[in-house]
């Protein structure tokens, strides 16, 4: 049964916004940094999500707004950039993106943006911390701000970002960039909760947080849901890790090893680690299926949702990414993947809505 809470997310109307920045932490990793960037929680091996927040308000914006798709390229420490066409997926061979972030990162893997604030998030585990860029669009062109650090001392992969009316009692992780402090709190734990496997990508709603598991997803659950709402005292400090938290629900348990996770109307869409893209009902329930939307990738790794009608998955090994019509009444296999931009080792991808150039066009 789906929480009649779930639903009436779906309906609020926000005029007025508090940031929330979730992201996810690994101790181990394959990719080695120095000790001092580790999270304080690296020496026991230990996967935790987190969470940062800060309050700002919130504009409305009117008329067409343009869309840029953003991905990052370890690789090649880079984030570029494209602006999306006006009908949606490209039809034709995908162009190469334009260069967003040349320095300053090392290993940037996932990225997310808040609209209202133009912001750009960027998880690096090899910086030990996780980053922000005030974004501003002209035409075509897109430019970034100075790097500023929202949480420090953590080992991030990946980072969503939720808009809600009210922020007291939720701690994940979080810190207050506006404040200065950017210091993270443990919520949801992997020495607590068995669902908390070496996290691998991350995905909000006004109500919930979906991850997927790196390592034992079939038994500790390929996608995992729960409640965005732990248990806090009065000064918001998170009381218990909740080790047997009754919103916890798997969603998936089909692969052992993911990556890329977005939510698009009422679907969650997660890649694993080879070939294949799966689609699962958010309010899924035990008897629920997830279904194989394609199996046309080399190493899927990122998906997107532009907010309209298209998602987008970023191919590591094919240097593209590809974008798909996810508008449909109920999930079907088999569905048709279009080049929509080309970038050496895309990784992690994002679609800004520029809702200041939407304002002018009105």
């Amino acid at each position: 049964q789906v929480p009649t809470a779930f639903a009436r997310a779906y309906t609020q109307s926000h005029r007025r916004r508090s940031e929330i920045v979730h992201f996810m932490a690994w101790g181990g990793g394959r990719r080695p940094v120095a000790p001092r960037l580790r999270s304080r929680c690296a020496h026991l091996g230990l996967a935790v999500i987190w969470l940062a927040v800060c309050a700002a308000p919130v504009a409305d914006a009117f008329g067409e707004a343009p869309k840029f798709l953003i991905a990052t390229s370890p690789s090649t420490s880079t984030i570029a950039y494209v602006r999306l066409p006006d009908d949606q997926v490209r039809t034709m061979e995908g162009p190469a993106m334009q260069v967003l972030v040349s320095t300053g990162l090392q290993f940037p893997q996932g990225v997310a943006v808040d609209d209202y604030r133009q912001m750009l998030y960027v998880a690096d585990p090899s910086l030990g911390k996780l980053v922000r860029y005030k974004l501003q669009a002209s035409g075509d062109t897109l430019q970034v701000g100075k790097m500023e650090t929202v949480a420090s001392g953590v080992e991030v992969r990946a980072v969503a970002i939720s808009g809600l009316k009210r922020i007291i009692g939720l701690v994940f992780h979080r810190c207050y960039p506006t404040e200065g402090r950017t210091t993270p709190q443990t919520v949801y734990d992997g020495s607590a909760l068995k669902e908390v496997s070496s996290p691998g990508g991350i995905a909000v709603d006004n109500f919930f947080v979906y991850w997927l598991n790196k390592a034992g997803g079939q038994g500790s659950g390929t996608l995992v849901r729960a409640l965005q709402h732990p248990a806090v005292d009065l000064g918001g400090n998170v009381t218990s890790l909740v080790a047997h938290a009754p919103g916890v629900h798997k969603l998936a348990d089909n692969a052992d090893k993911c990556y890329g996770i977005c939510l698009a109307l009422g679907n969650a869409y997660f890649s694993d680690e080879f070939k294949s893209l799966y689609g699962v009902s958010r309010a899924a329930v035990a008897r629920s299926e997830e279904v194989a939307i394609t199996g046309s990738f080399t190493e899927p790794r990122g998906c997107a949702y532009d907010g309209d009608s298209t998602v987008y998955v970023a191919d590591k090994t094919e240097n593209a990414i590809y974008g798909f019509a996810a508008n449909m009444e109920r999930l079907m296999p088999g569905r048709e993947m279009v080049k929509a931009a080309e970038l050496q080792g895309a990784f992690g991808v994002t679609v800004f809505t520029d809702l200041g150039g939407a304002a002018k066009a009105a």
